[in-house]
């Protein structure tokens, strides 16, 4: 009898730790959802930050981008993003005539938080990453730079918020090795580095998936499968996902070299996709934008890639210096151009498509804006209230991310009397986890 009882435990707390998964979590090959689905990453990349058209500090805009980008049927959606002071929307003076600390102020007051969490709402796995040190190989810009970023407190925070489907892109297309001239030295620096950051940000108790890119601009794979199951095994959480982007002009140029290349990531244990695929490829300056067409490769990849069941990201859904590889001509679903058709209604590999290649759908979290949810006075000297239904829990924090006040009822008497004049993030926790971000004012 007591065998019996004993066994009933450890069956029972078995059962509990499964359910524990609080993360989008890689195992072997697959990435696993929070209630253990596998999801083979299909999907777009979106650099909705350079849409000079919308302003990412209304709802509505946004929104509307994400609503007609869902419609491809993506599963996944990658969002290229900047640090401070790197995008045009921070710059001053021509040609670009931004604002410093433009972007940093959609962090700050919760604007890429609710992108983020929208994004999800519409079925897709946001994927956020850091763009401005592309094809760099300045590591002291990595460490001084890029992950004091993703260490700050409100990106902390973000994570936080958004752990359980968030996969976090620590850098596009950093390192090189190949180019190097010594790739055995190369890679040895590209995993030392990458390991410490890794490292650093699971101490800070970040636990989501962390893509990696490949070096040299993403498109030597080889080379980072070389290193991808030891760096799997330092991770603390076992928790890596592995891209490489397929500029293979140079690199995998016909069917044999681009099966060679995916039978090395189909004979690894480890989670790789495609973050990139596009039908032109750049050459060695800004001014050589999509200066090879890719548009006789990029099926055979995609082919290749499905038979694997191995995922991908197109670039780009819209916003692209070459227009052969821009999805859409404008954001909207219905300016699909012959790419982003074939790339969306392929029967083999498209987005949509029936074969067995398509994206697989997702489950909707229930994350949603509720146009309904107010606080006021904002600005506010006192008090605030914060009205809509459903609400269980609200907490302020100041701008860097630091939580300053916890309120679990009376949330129409909230008191902010003690607060400093300034900025603060108002969080608030709704019935079916989900988590809306609002900027208060205090006067």
């Amino acid at each position: 009898m007591k065998n019996i009882y004993l066994l009933a435990l450890l069956t029972v707390f078995a059962c509990n730790s499964q359910q524990q998964q609080q993360t989008l979590k890689v195992v072997g090959k697959n990435l696993t959802t929070t209630s253990g689905q596998t999801v083979v990453l299909r999907g777009i990349n979106y650099p909705i930050i350079d849409d000079g058209s919308i302003s990412l500090t209304n709802a509505a805009q946004y929104q509307h981008k994400i609503d007609e980008a869902a419609k491809t049927g993506a599963n996944a959606i990658r969002i290229p993003w900047y640090t401070d002071g790197a995008h045009w929307r921070d710059i001053p003076g021509s040609p670009s005539f931004g604002t410093p600390g433009t972007v940093m102020g959609y962090v700050n007051n919760g604007h890429l938080s609710n992108l983020i969490g929208y994004i999800r709402s519409k079925g897709m796995i946001p994927i956020l990453e850091i763009h401005n040190v592309t094809c760099s190989n300045d590591w002291n810009a990595f460490n001084t730079v890029v992950m004091p970023w993703w260490k700050s407190p409100v990106i902390l925070n973000l994570i936080e918020t958004h752990k359980a489907y968030l996969v976090i892109n620590l850098a596009n297309e950093f390192g090189q090795a190949r180019w190097t001239g010594n790739t055995t030295a190369g890679m040895n620096v590209f995993k030392t580095n990458y390991n410490a950051a890794i490292s650093q940000l699971r101490t800070l108790n970040v636990n989501v998936p962390i893509m990696i890119d490949a070096p040299d601009c993403a498109q030597s794979s080889t080379e980072m499968l070389s290193v991808a199951e030891s760096m799997v095994t330092s991770d603390p959480q076992h928790n890596l996902i592995f891209s490489s982007h397929a500029y293979w002009i140079g690199y995998a140029q016909n069917q044999a070299l681009v099966q060679a290349k995916l039978n090395e990531a189909q004979n690894m244990n480890v989670c790789y996709v495609l973050g990139e695929v596009a039908s032109t490829q750049d050459g060695e300056t800004p001014a050589d934008c999509g200066q090879y067409s890719l548009a006789a490769l990029y099926p055979i990849v995609l082919n290749e890639a499905c038979s694997r069941n191995i995922g991908w990201l197109g670039w780009t859904y819209t916003l692209d210096c070459s227009s052969p590889r821009e999805m859409t001509t404008n954001g909207e679903f219905n300016s699909l151009t012959t790419y982003g058709n074939d790339l969306v209604n392929n029967s083999v590999y498209g987005l949509k498509s029936a074969g067995g290649c398509g994206a697989s759908l997702l489950a909707s979290s229930g994350f949603k804006a509720d146009s309904k949810l107010t606080i006021s006075p904002n600005p506010a000297a006192n008090h605030i209230s914060i009205r809509g239904s459903e609400i269980e829990s609200a907490k302020i924090f100041d701008i860097s991310g630091r939580l300053l006040k916890s309120v679990t009822s009376n949330f129409e008497t909230i008191d902010v009397a003690f607060l400093k004049s300034g900025s603060y993030i108002v969080q608030i926790q709704m019935n079916g986890n989900r988590v809306l971000s609002q900027k208060l004012l205090k006067k």
